[in-house]
C-alpha cells in the first residue's frame, strides 16, 4: 500500500505474517498432510521438552489442530485459522516469556519437524527460513522474565500491578497510575497492554491519564480489540466515543488516520478519499492482527456501518476476503442489511453454523436460501444445551436448530476429565436440568439410553448436576420415555 499502516504493527518483521500467500509451497510440499505431519512432529518434540512445555497449556490436542489450520493458512492455503481465530499472533504471546534461547530451542524442534515430513530441499530451506522470522518476532524478552511475565498463564493477565493500571486508567486516577509505574514499571513491558491501558483512559474520556500515558512511552497510534480481531487506534477510539478534548491531544500530537479508522467511525469523506487514491486498501490486511486476514470490510462490519461496507464493496473486485467471518460478524449482530450486501458479494452462507439466527423472522429464511445451515459437528449443544454462561432452558432455540440442520443424535465433544468424549444433547440437557428441552429432545426422537464415549446414559449425567438442578422432574421425563420406548420395542 503506498498509504502506509506500519503505526498499527505490533510485529515488527511483516514478512513474518504470511510470506506465502499466493505461491505454491503448500501443494509442492504435499499440502494439508504433510502440514499434519510436520505440527505433530513438532509438538511431539515439545511434550517432551521442559523448557518449552511450560509455555503451553495443559492438553496440547487442540492447539495441534489449531497449528494445523495456522500452518496451513501460513503456507498460503485457505484461510481456515483466520475463520477461527480469536487473537493476533502477538497478543497471544505477549505475556509469555520469549527469550531467543527459546525461539532457539523451537526452531530446531520445528527444523527436525519439517525434515522429516517434507522431501523437497528447497521447499525445507524456504520454509526455515521464513518460520525464523516468525519465531524471532515473538521474542519479547532479553533475559530473566520480567514480572508482567513472571508467572505466565496464556493470554490470561496474572500481573497485579498490571490488573490495578487497568482500574486506575479507568478511573482516570493520574496520580495513582503514576506512583504504580513508577513501583512496577514492567506494567508497560507489553505493547499490546499499554495499548489497551490507553485506550481504557480514551474511551473513559481520562485526558490526563491519557497524557501520562503518553509522557510513559505508551505509542499513540498501536490499536486495541473493540471486537474480535477488530483494533482501533486511540485515535479512533476517541472519534467513536466523541471524546473531543482528547481527540483533539492526539492529533497534537501527531496521531495518524487510516481506513480502518475512517471504515469502523463509517467517516465517508474520509473513506472515500483513501479509496479514491488506493482502491486496493478496500481489502487491505490490517497489521494489528500480523498473520489474520482482516480488511476493513470487517471494521464496517463490526461497526454495523452499511454505507461504509457499500463504499469498500464498490470498490473492490472479486470475492471478498474473510467473507465467512464478516458475514457471521454480521449475523450476529442480526444486521439484515449488512448480511443482504455480503451474500450478494459471495460470502459463504455455508460457514455460518450454529447460531440464534434460526429464531430471527428476517435472516433464517435469507441464511436458508443461501445454503445457511446447522452442521452435524455438535457445536449446536453447546450453544442451547448447556447451562454454561447463564443460558436458560430454550425449547424454542432447540426446535429452530433442529428445523435447520441439528439433529438429536449428533454429539458434542468435551475436554472435561469427569464427563470427556463425545455426548448428546440429551445428556448435556439432563444434567443442566433443562426439563422443557429434554421434552423435546425426547419427542423429535432422542434416545434415552443413549451411552456418552465413557458408557454414561442421561440419567447417569444427571447424576452429576449441579444441586439446584431438578433432578426429580428430568428424571421422570426420562425414565418415562424410556419405558415407552421398550413397550414399543423401538
Amino acid at each position: 500500500m503506498g498509504h502506509s499502516m506500519d503505526h498499527r504493527r505490533f510485529l515488527a518483521r511483516p514478512d513474518a505474517h504470511r510470506p506465502f500467500a499466493g505461491g505454491e509451497v503448500l501443494a509442492r510440499i504435499g499440502g494439508r498432510s504433510a502440514v499434519d505431519a510436520l505440527v505433530d512432529g513438532l509438538y511431539d518434540r515439545i511434550e517432551t521438552d521442559a523448557a518449552l512445555r511450560a509455555l503451553f497449556g495443559r492438553d496440547l490436542a487442540g492447539e495441534r489442530e489449531a497449528q494445523k489450520l495456522f500452518f496451513t493458512e501460513w503456507l498460503g492455503g485457505e484461510p481456515a485459522y483466520t475463520e477461527r481465530a480469536h487473537a493476533p499472533l502477538a497478543h497471544r504471546h505477549h505475556l509469555l516469556p520469549i527469550t531467543r534461547a527459546l525461539a532457539g530451542r523451537w526452531l530446531a524442534h520445528f527444523g527436525a519437524a519439517l525434515a522429516a515430513a517434507v522431501a523437497e530441499p528447497d521447499a525445507c530451506r524456504a520454509i526455515g527460513e521464513k518460520v525464523r522470522v516468525l519465531a524471532m518476532a515473538l521474542v519479547n524478552e532479553d533475559g530473566a522474565p520480567s514480572a508482567l511475565r513472571a508467572h505466565p498463564h496464556g493470554t490470561c493477565l496474572r500481573y497485579r500491578p498490571a490488573i490495578e493500571a487497568i482500574a486506575l486508567a479507568r478511573r482516570g486516577d493520574a496520580a495513582g497510575l503514576r506512583r504504580l509505574l513508577a513501583r512496577a514499571p514492567d506494567v508497560l513491558a507489553s505493547a499490546p497492554h499499554a495499548a489497551s491501558l490507553l485506550q481504557v483512559a480514551v474511551l473513559a474520556g481520562r485526558r490526563s491519564t491519557a497524557e501520562l500515558l503518553l509522557e510513559s512511552g505508551v505509542d499513540i497510534d498501536l490499536p486495541a480489540p473493540v471486537a474480535p480481531l477488530v483494533f482501533a487506534t486511540p485515535l479512533c477510539a476517541a472519534r467513536a466515543r466523541r471524546r473531543r478534548p482528547i481527540e483533539a491531544l492526539l492529533l497534537e500530537r501527531g496521531a495518524k488516520e487510516d481506513i480502518f479508522t475512517h471504515a469502523y467511525l463509517g467517516d465517508l469523506e474520509r473513506l472515500d478519499a483513501d479509496l479514491t487514491r488506493e482502491p486496493s486498501a478496500a481489502q487491505a490486511t490490517d497489521p494489528a492482527v500480523d498473520a489474520l486476514d482482516i480488511t476493513p470490510v470487517h471494521h464496517a462490519v463490526a461497526a454495523d456501518s452499511a454505507l461504509a461496507l457499500r463504499s469498500l464493496l464498490a470498490a473492490s473486485a472479486g470475492p471478498i476476503r474473510g467473507g465467512g467471518r464478516a458475514l457471521r460478524d454480521a449475523v450476529a449482530r442480526e444486521n439484515v442489511a449488512i448480511v443482504a450486501m455480503l451474500l450478494e458479494r459471495g460470502a459463504p452462507a455455508s460457514a455460518i453454523g450454529a447460531g440464534r439466527w434460526v429464531l430471527h423472522p428476517d435472516l433464517a429464511p435469507v441464511l436458508s436460501r443461501a445454503g445457511a445451515t446447522v452442521d452435524r459437528s455438535g457445536s449446536w449443544i453447546g450453544l442451547s444445551c448447556t447451562g454454561n454462561q447463564g443460558r436458560a432452558d430454550d425449547p424454542a432455540y432447540v426446535a429452530a436448530l433442529l428445523r435447520h440442520g441439528a439433529r438429536v443424535d449428533d454429539r458434542r465433544l468435551t475436554g472435561q476429565r469427569a464427563d470427556g468424549g463425545r455426548a448428546t444433547a440429551l445428556h448435556h440437557a439432563a444434567r443442566a436440568g433443562f426439563a422443557r428441552t429434554v421434552a423435546l429432545l425426547l419427542s423429535e426422537g432422542a434416545d434415552p439410553s443413549a451411552v456418552d464415549d465413557n458408557g454414561r446414559t442421561p440419567l447417569d449425567w444427571l447424576e452429576r448436576a449441579a444441586k439446584s438442578v431438578d433432578r426429580d422432574g428430568v428424571g421422570r421425563l426420562l425414565r418415562a420415555h424410556r419405558k415407552q420406548v421398550t413397550r414399543e420395542g423401538r
